[in-house]
């Protein structure tokens, strides 16, 4: 087996348990993060046949407590962690018009908390683990809206997802600055359409003319396979929203190190 260990969020179905399979691949250890429960059995079992091993942690990663214990839990087993994929998030209807006042919150906050403060409290957490791999990287799974061509998704109700996802950009560039002298590199993806359930659900088409959840695992690995003085900082942005697939791959590839 590999001395790999990765914490993933989000990886019970689409990009996160991509990610997690090819891990598994590697011969790595994962640690999945999700609170669905049934995704996340799919996902063991996916990483076992790849060729690794996981365990998955049936919660919510926005909950600061829960956190805390996942990771005294996963210190207990292994002495570091070499990567953490910053993945989760859920789009919801946080629009202003739609609901009442009281469901509008909640699905801000749930906004929020599923991406924004989910990747602080893992970050917060890993950092002392990450600190003992020869090869750490955090890398934030982000949109397409960072481009200024694309600020807006004119999708009614993004309110919440969206400012989850400029938080996470303003986290990424903190987080190399703070983080760069402990040799912890942070980079983010900024992508466009990917066939997950979140996207099909919003809009099939884009889901069927957009890349596939390998492509971003693919993608993961060559910022991984840079090695401890590959990039930091860097916000990666490919994959846009009405490219073919054959383009997205390609730019992609300019990512190898």
């Amino acid at each position: 087996m590999s001395d790999l260990v990765a914490v993933i969020t989000g990886g019970a179905v689409g990009i996160g348990q991509a990610i997690a399979k090819a891990v598994g691949g590697r011969g790595g250890q994962v640690y999945n993060i999700d609170h669905d429960g049934s995704g996340n059995e799919e996902t063991d079992k996916l990483v076992t046949v790849a060729g690794g091993q996981c365990t998955s942690f049936t919660a919510n990663a926005g909950d600061p407590e829960t956190i805390r214990q996942i990771f005294e839990q996963i210190s207990s087993e292994c002495d570091h962690i070499d990567l953490l994929v910053n993945n989760s998030a859920i789009w919801n209807d946080s629009s202003l018009t739609t609901g009442d006042y009281q469901s509008q919150v909640k699905a801000f906050q749930t906004a929020i908390d599923s991406c924004l403060r989910a990747a602080f409290c893992c970050t917060l957490a890993a950092v002392p683990m990450l600190e003992k791999s020869s090869n750490p990287v955090i890398i934030n799974m982000n949109t397409e809206h960072m481009d200024k061509d694309h600020y807006l998704s004119y999708i009614v109700g993004s309110t919440g997802y969206d400012c989850a996802k400029f938080g996470l950009w303003r986290l990424t560039q903190t987080w190399a600055a703070e983080l760069k002298e402990k040799g912890i590199r942070v980079n983010e993806f900024c992508f466009g359409a990917v066939d997950t359930p979140m996207l099909r659900a919003v809009s099939p088409s884009k889901a069927d003319a957009g890349m596939k959840p390998e492509d971003l695992a693919v993608a993961t690995f060559h910022i991984v396979d840079q090695g401890p003085t590959g990039e930091t900082g860097q916000s990666h942005f490919f994959g846009f929203s009405g490219a073919s697939r054959e383009e997205s791959l390609r730019e992609i590839a300019t990512l190898r190190s």
